[in-house]
């Protein structure tokens, strides 16, 4: 698949977040899509710079359960539940790849690096603190075991 051309304004954006990614001193990787992948322990979050109708945006992702082989009535409601509960981010639940995420947006035209930073904490944390739950309920396998 061919990585979607981006604005002068995203391109910035991009280069912006790997000086912050440098400056904080996160390893990372830069995946053949042009995002970033960020590993803390067994969970990696990837963060996703692009266009959003006039603006930019940071698409932070992290999987929850990969391999997912049952979306069943009650693992939907939890996540739903869980949603409901939490302050920043969501759960999606991705049925094409079988994958339960946790995943925010942040607004990239002003981005700090402080805004970032703990964007990214906040996606590892949670992610891995609903890991084993979302997996039991969805036949899925953790990062960790995939």
């Amino acid at each position: 698949m061919a990585e979607a051309k981006m604005s002068p304004a995203a391109e910035a954006l991009r280069t912006k977040v790997e000086g912050y990614l440098r400056q904080k001193k996160l390893s990372y990787e830069v995946k053949p899509n042009g995002s970033y992948g960020v590993r803390y322990g067994s969970t990696m979050v990837m963060i996703i710079v692009g266009d959003w109708n006039e603006r930019t945006l940071v698409r932070l992702l992290a999987a929850v359960a990969l391999q997912v082989t049952e979306i069943t009535p009650e693992l939907t409601r939890f996540l739903i539940e869980e949603n409901n509960k939490l302050l920043f981010g969501k759960f999606s639940l991705d049925g094409k790849a079988k994958a339960v995420w946790y995943e925010h947006a942040l607004l990239g035209d002003f981005l700090d690096v402080e805004e970032l930073y703990t964007a990214i904490g906040a996606i590892v944390t949670t992610a891995d603190q609903y890991d084993e739950q979302v997996c039991k309920l969805s036949g899925g396998k953790r990062v960790a075991d995939v």
